[in-house]
């Protein structure tokens, strides 16, 4: 049986350019993680809301390591809805890393690595999902 925590179900593993936060215009390595708790109605990134292929952290690891990029960016979806999300944050911090989450803000980031950088994309009326924000988020935000 495979550890949940220990694997990753992924969308998508890429090497872009960084377009949001304080960040902007670095070389990044995404991985996009699939499954999303919310719909909202004007979704770029739709086709992760379900589906993925599951990797174990080494087989991860090995697609970001063949960029050659030590910028990191766990997106998705809703990546923290995975179980495996935050130790694989764990794990690229300690590799040494520069690592970013990107979350929808619905779920508390408060074991989020503190040496990442949060990156939450706070849902406006006009989503339909703005009640789901939890706004106690915003005082762990640096």
């Amino acid at each position: 049986m495979t550890d949940e925590k220990a694997t990753l179900r992924v969308a998508e593993i890429f090497y872009s350019i960084q377009g949001e936060g304080p960040y902007a215009g670095y070389p990044c390595v995404f991985v996009r993680l699939a499954g999303c708790d919310l719909r909202c109605r004007w979704c770029d990134t739709n086709h992760a809301w379900e589906g993925g292929e599951t990797l174990d952290f080494e087989e991860a690891l090995a697609v970001v390591e063949s960029y050659g990029c030590r910028f990191v960016e766990l997106t998705g979806g809703e990546p923290l809805l995975q179980a495996g999300a935050l130790p694989f944050l764990e794990r690229l911090d300690a590799l040494g890393y520069r690592i970013a989450v990107e979350t929808n803000g619905a779920r508390a980031i408060d074991d989020v690595p503190e040496s990442a950088t949060i990156v939450m994309d706070v849902k406006c009326p006009s989503s339909g999902e703005s009640s789901k924000l939890r706004v106690e988020n915003f005082d762990k935000l640096k």
